[in-house]
């Protein structure tokens, strides 16, 4: 069984090269107390990222993280694999997203491959896609 986590962040880290980051404060989301949470990632200091395989509602759960990152832009990467429809998954997760940020400020993305099953160059352009769309440029 292939990592989808690893799959994910490798994906990202083949689309924004360096300006893809994983640790420290991009990647923190302030809920108010204790510590912390943490995002899977942050491009460029401006745009949050969540990759998620799991199931319909623990997706939906990445949802409140990148609503209430700091960052403007947000993208929900899906990896279908656990969720029973990843494409009802990906739609809910526009529809709540909508409710909390204008259109061009995020993306719900559904990859067509995952940790066990890879597909490397469509995924990675996908992810460039969706990523031009928020207005990243690659450096």
């Amino acid at each position: 069984m292939g990592s989808h986590d690893e799959y994910g962040k490798e994906l990202l880290r083949r689309a924004a090269g360096a300006d893809y980051e994983v640790y420290g404060l991009p990647v923190e989301v302030d809920f108010g107390a204790g510590q912390p949470g943490r995002i899977d990632g942050s491009i460029a200091g401006r745009i949050a990222v969540e990759v998620e395989s799991r199931v319909s509602k623990q997706i939906r759960g990445a949802v409140l993280d990148l609503v209430l990152h700091k960052h403007p832009k947000k993208l929900l990467i899906i990896l279908p694999k656990h969720a029973s429809n990843p494409t009802t998954a990906a739609e809910q997760c526009r529809n709540i997203m909508s409710n909390f940020l204008s259109p061009e400020n995020f993306e719900v993305l559904l990859l067509q491959g995952h940790g066990d099953f890879p597909k490397y160059d469509v995924d990675v352009g996908l992810i460039q896609n969706a990523l031009r769309k928020l207005g990243y440029r690659k450096t």
